[in-house]
């Protein structure tokens, strides 16, 4: 197995490993401090069944079920289908995840990471896009972090003042958590003791004690300051690709740059986290 760092702040590529067969303690070990250290890591050249590819994903932890049941695959249900055919109600195509975002913050346990892996790919674009915030929280002048220590956000199923272009379907609204969940604004990796900036402008309801425009301001503000271009990989797709990333200090978007009559299946799982401090 190889690793090789792909830029200075984000993103490493593995070759030489093979997800369908078991990995030793040492290898596992070695994937997961790649993810950690790097935050976003791509393992080529794989060919797996649904199955070979949930399997796969286990050695980075448990995984967890994910909202929107309607894309879980029948026969493998953790694993999820991201794809450019599905449609709402009114025939239009669903673009999930094209803004910036970090997933099921109103879990109690959020994924650590977010998995995904290369099935059917347009010719050209339908990249995904993932951001160290770690590093952007590194940069923030000194006294927005002064500023933001301690604070905890809200998170709902969609927040009120969220800028989302669609309501949640039926299904989804049944989904929602019946209880809000409280998370951290800054957040600490408890494997290597690293800050990040951590919220879903979506999922966040308010910060407490601001309302929930004034959250969306300070959110807005945040991204501003944390979102640069060289903290950022784009990760254009091969075909046999699995990329993950660390939830724990990365937002990410999908990029819907190709031409939408192109098919673009990716297969997504989640691993469990821990509860965020």
């Amino acid at each position: 197995m190889q690793v090789t760092r792909l830029s200075p702040h984000i993103g490493a590529e593995v070759t030489g490993i093979d997800l369908s067969r078991p990995l030793d303690a040492a290898i596992r070990e070695q994937l997961n401090a790649a993810v950690v250290q790097n935050v976003a890591l791509v393992i080529r050249d794989q060919q797996l069944t649904p199955q070979q590819y949930l399997a796969g994903m286990q050695n980075f932890g448990e995984i967890m079920p994910q909202h929107f049941t309607q894309y879980a695959l029948p026969d493998c249900p953790l694993v999820h289908e991201v794809s450019n055919r599905h449609q709402d109600k009114a025939g239009k195509q669903v673009r999930h995840g094209e803004g910036w975002h970090t997933d099921h913050t109103n879990h109690a346990r959020p994924p650590k990471y977010t998995c995904l892996y290369a099935v059917a790919l347009p010719s050209r674009g339908g990249g995904t896009a993932v951001v160290n915030m770690r590093a952007g929280y590194e940069a923030l002048p000194l006294e927005l972090r002064e500023q933001i220590q301690g604070m905890k956000t809200v998170n709902v199923f969609l927040g009120s003042a969220s800028k989302t272009q669609s309501a949640p379907s039926a299904q989804a609204q049944a989904e929602r958590k019946p209880e809000p969940v409280l998370q951290p604004l800054v957040r600490t990796n408890p494997e290597n003791g690293s800050k990040a900036l951590y919220f879903h402008p979506l999922k966040t309801e308010n910060i407490v004690g601001m309302t929930p425009q004034d959250t969306q301001a300070l959110l807005d503000k945040l991204m501003s300051h944390a979102v640069r271009e060289e903290f950022t990989y784009r990760h254009q797709w091969r075909q046999g690709d699995v990329l993950l990333w660390d939830n724990r200090a990365a937002l990410h978007r999908a990029l819907f740059d190709y031409d939408p009559s192109e098919y673009r299946l990716l297969y997504r799982v989640l691993v469990r986290g821990e509860s965020p401090q």
